[in-house]
């Protein structure tokens, strides 16, 4: 009975967070501001606005343009918007939350891809952010306030080791996991923009704003159907926790449904078109490994993150249990609300729910579905933040320490030599980092062949639009016949040509047809990437005599039984 009330306040700390500040600390007025509604607003306002500039500034530096999946997203938009939709169980699947951006972008016509890369790319710069900011913030809280009123060397000194943490955190999520990050959200796919929501989810939950959380995750759950485990179960409580909050919930259950198969239904006439799609992946996929979970932890989930961040990671887990532990032994639940441990209590919680999703995807490749690396950018950036968090700790136990051993041979210390011995250990934290074994620049990616790759799939555009306009344009190049193209730009050549991906064929997987008449009429030939073989193989139809019409860029272009010449 002594325990009720602490176990009341435990409870109502994880909604109410900004609202109760620490009995044994004082909060922050940089704490108080992230459960400020407005403050909120204006900073997700102002993130949205910076980073779609920046996206669109993207377009004219950076290589650009839809890969495979965005492409059949920005077709599938296109139909809509025209009245019909046709989704084959031969195509990419279907993912609500790119369509409710890529419908509008139709209006648009042929600036559509280029639009929607502007959000993928702001979405993904959104994500880093985020984990700066939540790298940032779980940090500062483990410290104490900031500096008094115009001592401003003072509160830069109180945040060295919050931006480090914030910095490593953001570098780390860019620049690891084989160029995944960079490569696969440049060329528009959307885990990156679902990784930023998940990160904005988190914060609102943080900030004592369940609602919004929910809202937020509900975006989340439109891109990711692995996340209805985490978000559904807090759809759940939140509908128990908050009578107010029960319609919003039950209508978003009951559109999440909707949103993902009433569209297949209607597209092909079956609602598991998409499912069938995505549990048949490309040959490379971890799911034809001998043991797919084990294939995807190891070779997939692993290489994701820098060795040095799931170490600390790792540690941060164990050191938050034990230290939680000792407190609920000596001072019970209540001594478990101050603002310190809350903030342990989430890096903590961080590193486990990454390795929890990284569980998820290795489960679903078990089960015959595609387990792309992509996929595991969400439980990636959230343990890349709890072990970039646990290297600011570090570096801010690391001067505590020093300075408490000076003091005690010199008498109080001035506040210059706690303000040095603070980016001492900071600037130690992040040698350590970047030189430690093995040395950091052999564990991220190499710039110039992700780049090298990105400008391969934007000459592939070019070079296809090109060659299609020099034979004399779509409607001639349609006029031909069957028109074939490598199996993974038949999305990208149905946009060029203005037609569903149905009418454009991928090279055969059986051995040679034994009717000529089975040929296609005009063959786009081109790699998928630089290192693969060009596709279709002219020798598949050894009876047929084709016509070169003429390269242009990374593609080569065939006829059969037509008339029509390059210009």
């Amino acid at each position: 009975m002594l325990r009720r009330p602490a176990t009341d306040a435990l409870a109502a700390s994880m909604t109410d967070f900004p609202s109760r500040p620490a009995t044994s600390a004082p909060a922050s007025t940089a704490d108080a501001r992230h459960g400020s509604p407005h403050a909120a607003r204006n900073f997700y306002l102002a993130l949205a606005g910076a980073c779609l500039l920046i996206g669109a500034l993207s377009l004219v530096v950076l290589p650009s343009t839809p890969s495979y999946d965005p492409w059949s997203w920005l077709l599938w938009a296109r139909e809509i918007i025209h009245g019909h939709l046709t989704i084959t169980t031969g195509g990419t699947s279907w993912k609500p939350l790119p369509m409710i951006f890529t419908i509008p972008l139709a209006l648009f016509g042929n600036a559509a891809p280029d639009l929607w890369l502007v959000v993928a790319r702001a979405g993904a710069l959104a994500a880093v952010v985020m984990v700066f900011r939540l790298s940032f913030r779980l940090t500062r809280q483990v410290g104490g306030p900031p500096g008094e009123p115009g001592q401003e060397l003072g509160r830069l000194t109180a945040i060295a080791p919050a931006l480090l943490a914030g910095v490593l955190a953001a570098v780390v999520l860019t620049l690891s996991a084989s160029g995944a990050f960079v490569s696969s959200n440049t060329l528009g796919y959307s885990e990156g923009f679902a990784a930023a929501l998940l990160l904005i989810c988190i914060e609102r939950h943080l900030d004592g704003r369940p609602r919004q959380a929910f809202l937020v995750g509900f975006f989340v759950a439109l891109d990711r159907p692995e996340i209805w485990l985490f978000w559904g179960p807090y759809g759940l409580w939140l509908f128990w926790r908050d009578p107010g909050a029960r319609v919003m919930v039950a209508v978003a259950f009951i559109l999440i449904p909707i949103c993902w198969f009433l569209p297949v239904y209607a597209g092909c006439g079956s609602f598991t078109c998409s499912v069938s799609r995505a549990s048949h992946p490309r040959s490379n996929s971890y799911a034809y490994a001998s043991n797919p979970f084990l294939a995807e932890l190891e070779k997939g989930a692993w290489p994701t993150m820098l060795l040095r961040i799931k170490v600390v990671a790792a540690l941060v887990v164990i050191v938050v249990a034990g230290l939680l532990w000792r407190t609920r032994r000596r001072m019970g639940l209540v001594g478990l609300l101050t603002a310190e441990n809350r903030a342990r209590l989430t890096a903590a919680l961080l590193a486990l729910g990454g390795l929890a999703w990284f569980v998820v995807i290795a489960i679903m490749t078990q089960a015959g579905f595609s387990g792309n690396n992509r996929y595991l950018v969400l439980g990636s950036a959230m343990v890349d933040i709890c072990g970039a968090v646990g290297l600011g700790w570090a570096a801010r136990e690391l001067a505590g320490v020093a300075a408490r051993r000076l003091s005690a041979r010199r008498g109080a210390g001035s506040a210059a030599t706690t303000g040095g011995l603070q980016w001492a250990a900071t600037g130690l934290a992040a040698l350590v980092f970047l030189f430690g074994p093995n040395w950091i620049g052999s564990n991220l990616i190499s710039i110039p062949r992700t780049h090298g790759s990105l400008v391969y799939q934007a000459r592939l555009r070019q070079g296809m639009n090109a060659i299609i306009a020099r034979f004399g344009g779509a409607k001639r190049v349609l006029a031909c016949g069957s028109v074939m193209t490598e199996g993974f730009q038949v999305p990208m050549v149905s946009w060029a040509l203005g037609v569903a991906t149905t009418r454009i064929e991928a090279p055969p997987a059986t051995p040679a047809p034994e009717s000529a008449a089975e040929a296609p009429n005009v063959i786009l030939q081109t790699r998928d990437t630089r290192s693969a073989h060009l596709l279709p193989l002219l020798r598949t139809w050894p009876t047929v005599a084709y016509h070169y019409v003429g390269t242009s860029g990374h593609v080569r272009m065939f006829t059969h039984h037509c008339s029509g010449r390059a210009t």
